[in-house]
């Protein structure tokens, strides 16, 4: 390495050997529309990082992830994280790049129930429940009495919040209740615009229905490895916010988003 020159490290991620590349790049393209295509199946990431296929004989479904070296500080004792990285990466944080690489690399194992092996060999497998939220985001808009009409066969507790005097199609919630405390949030409002819409005409005028798990305990979602009944809880309550999103997907239009800006496929969710 000249003087100068930024130290690089490697990453791997480890996926199902029947994952078709072409899901990984379609993927990598919703939170990175820029991400280029090589010849030989090397995904540009940008930032001088590239996710790299592993054509070896035994390499189907590995990808290394090649990134700039980058750490900070490590995470404070006793301080935890659902990505794992304070266990991974106990002398510095990775930061800038690496970190926003290693997020890409973990967003995909999550989504594509796999695993991420750092430069180190510690292993991370995200649990794929962990991200529970989603959103459809529609040209179109439900007055508040017309959403509460539509959730009632298939959430009879669901609760319409107060309407502010001034709201007619956005601006308002849905408060679904959950056991133990917890509910489910159904928040529609103006949309983010997803980065993975945002080649469509109409996402400027759309509209979000989000929904939002509220856990009792706003610590939970810090958790790596969840409990037995803690996965099984995600696991339904993700089946539940899934059935709504499905059910406003199918009737107002649109497309599903999940937490960290991949789309879902509603098939998926039925």
């Amino acid at each position: 390495m000249s003087p100068g020159e930024q130290p690089r490290t490697r990453h791997r991620l480890q996926l199902p050997r029947d994952t078709s590349p072409a899901d990984v790049l379609s993927m990598v393209r919703n939170v990175r529309p820029g991400a280029m295509l090589g010849e030989d199946g090397t995904i540009d990431l940008g930032d001088g990082t590239f996710l790299e296929p592993d054509h070896s004989p035994r390499g189907a479904g590995r990808w290394s992830i090649d990134t700039p070296w980058d750490r900070e500080v490590p995470l404070p004792e006793g301080m935890v994280d659902s990505h794992g990285y304070g266990r991974a990466f106990p002398e510095g944080m990775p930061f800038g790049v690496e970190r926003q690489a290693l997020d890409l690399a973990w967003s995909l194992g999550r989504r594509l129930y796999g695993a991420v092996v750092t430069d180190a060999g510690v292993r991370l497998e995200p649990h794929p429940f962990q991200v529970r939220d989603l959103t459809v985001v529609s040209p179109h808009a439900l007055a508040p009495e017309s959403l509460a009409q539509l959730l009632a066969p298939l959430e009879p507790d669901a609760q319409l919040d107060e309407v502010p005097e001034d709201v007619v199609r956005s601006g308002y919630s849905v408060t679904i209740p959950l056991p133990e405390a917890e509910e489910i949030a159904l928040r529609v409002g103006r949309s983010s615009r997803p980065t993975a819409l945002s080649a469509l005409d109409w996402v400027e005028d759309a509209v979000d229905y989000e929904l939002v798990h509220l856990t009792a305990d706003p610590e939970e979602d810090a958790i790596e490895v969840p409990s037995s009944e803690t996965s099984e809880r995600w696991q339904h309550v993700y089946q539940r916010i899934g059935r709504i999103a499905g059910l406003l997907a199918e009737t107002v239009g649109g497309y599903v988003v999940d937490l960290e800006g991949f789309l879902v496929d509603p098939s998926d969710l039925a």
